[in-house]
């Protein structure tokens, strides 16, 4: 279970005491303590990351369920930026979260799209019913 609880240690602050202020937030980083450890938070990308990948595995006749365990490894992969991005103070995993998400969204609105046509095609989602098409 994942608990994100911070404490501010915020003792040496005072109003009058602008050089105080700035050290503190220089300092915010190694303030933020955490119960658990962000490597252990990463468990949860391996969890997702695995069991999209088993989908894949083991369903690969479905189209839609296959597309749906791509969609988690995805997600997977996207919190595994985040939070390395949020335990290292770099803004650059949180970017390269989002432009993946976005490229999700785009490649399943790709994706479903096909699965309309090979629906009306042959009123089946089955790989195995679409060995004509050989492309």
């Amino acid at each position: 279970m994942l608990n994100l609880q911070f404490k501010l240690n915020m003792t040496n602050i005072t109003k009058s005491n602008s050089e105080t202020i700035n050290n503190w937030m220089l300092d915010l980083p190694n303030q933020l303590t955490h119960v658990t450890s962000w490597t252990e938070s990463l468990l949860l990308f391996l969890l997702l990351f695995f069991i999209g990948l088993s989908g894949i595995v083991f369903n690969y006749r479905n189209y839609l369920v296959t597309m749906l365990c791509i969609e988690i490894m995805y997600l997977g992969i996207t919190i595994c930026f985040l939070i390395v991005s949020v335990a290292t103070a770099d803004p650059k995993g949180q970017i390269y979260g989002l432009i993946l998400l976005i490229a999700a969204a785009a490649e399943s609105a790709i994706g479903l799209g096909v699965l309309v046509v090979l629906y009306k095609f042959g009123n089946s989602i089955d790989f195995s019913d679409y060995q004509e098409l050989r492309g």
